[in-house]
Parts: structure tokens; sequence; C-alpha cells
């Protein structure tokens, strides 16, 4: 049977309807599936994990010193001093045992800029600045370690200084620990090496 031209065209008609519909439904499948992306979280609006810090010389005792008995850090300490045998060292035995006091300048009390203005002033007749940062331009800072005598400050502190202690003999420095007082501690220990600043020698003493 031959079909007319108008029959034609509604059929054409018909098959691009139901194909604009085919394609439509593939779109919305395809939609579907698309993964949804998450959106990265601000960093301000994350989870922060809180870091105690130490400040100043709240931490200025070594893990040998903690583990041992304050007795013990004491008798040490002394024997170290008597076996030198100078005036500094025969000086800084009666100083030994004092307790750390934030501000104290004296032997009911001492920190450690405290400590060594007291000791050059009774010693060298030499007023320092009174804290331990300041000290470093009262001194004139030695090249190395290697060239300092006794008597010479030691500066302690990653960026800033926040710790001093005298130089003895060898490895060995005096100061004021924030938590066993004056006691005699070595350069040679961890903690000294890793917060060494920097040494220096006061322009009045010989």
């Amino acid at each position: 049977m031959f079909k007319t031209p108008n029959f034609l065209a509604k059929k054409m008609k018909t098959i691009r309807k139901i194909s604009l519909v085919l394609v439509v439904l593939c779109l919305l499948a395809s939609c579907s599936n698309v993964k949804r992306i998450n959106k990265p979280t601000p960093a301000n609006s994350r989870t922060r994990t809180v870091t105690k810090e130490t400040r100043n010389t709240s931490s200025t005792t070594t893990k040998r010193e903690k583990e041992m008995t304050n007795s013990d850090i004491y008798a040490s300490s002394m024997k170290e001093l008597k076996q030198y045998g100078s005036n500094l060292t025969d000086y800084c035995i009666s100083w030994v045992g004092t307790p750390y006091k934030a501000g104290g300048t004296t032997k009911q009390g001492v920190d450690c800029s405290g400590f060594v203005c007291a000791v050059y002033k009774d010693m060298y007749d030499i007023q320092l600045s009174r804290r331990s940062a300041d000290m470093t331009k009262d001194v004139t800072i030695l090249s190395s370690k290697n060239r300092m005598k006794e008597g010479d400050l030691i500066f302690f502190g990653k960026g800033r200084i926040n710790h001093v202690g005298i130089f003895i003999r060898g490895d060995k420095f005096i100061h004021a620990s924030s938590s066993k007082g004056v006691i005699v501690s070595s350069l040679e220990e961890k903690y000294w090496k890793e917060n060494y600043n920097s040494c220096g020698h006061h322009p009045k003493r010989k």
C-alpha cells in the first residue's frame, strides 16, 4: 500500500518525539551517576591540637638530673666545685641547693639571671643586666665554646635567650635550674647541647 506524504511526515514527527524523550532520559540517568565532590573543610574549622608550651626556664633540668634525687645532685655539684679550688668555685659552694624562685636574687630563692648577677657583683664587683637576654649586651660574645674561661657566661635558648649560667671548667657550668635550684651541670648533656645559644666574656674581667 502506498503511503501518502502526510502519513510519512506524521511518522517522522513521532519518531523525533520518541528520540527526544530517550535523549532526556539518558541525560537524567548520567546525572544521577555523577559522584558528589566533597568540598574541603576550611583550615580554621578543623579541630586544633592544643600543645602545651614551656616558657622561659620551666624545663631547665636534664633527663639525668630528673632521675637523680636532689641530695645526689647537690652532693655531685659540691664535689665538682671542691675539686677545682678556685675563688669562684669556693664562693659558689655556698649557693649549691639554693631553691629556684622567679625574680629572686638571694640564697632564700633565686632565678638564673639573679644568681649570675649576685655572683658577678660579689666576685668581680660588676653590675650585670637583670635579664639573661640583656646580659648578652654586657659581654663580648665569643666565637666558640672552646674559648671560654672560668667565669664566662653561657646563654641558652632556641631563637631567643631564656637561660644563663656561669662556666667553670671542662664541660661544667653552674646555674639556677628551675626545678633543682642552683646546681652544676654538663654541657655534654643532650638538653644543653640542643639549647646552647652562645657564650661571652665580660671586658672588665681579666
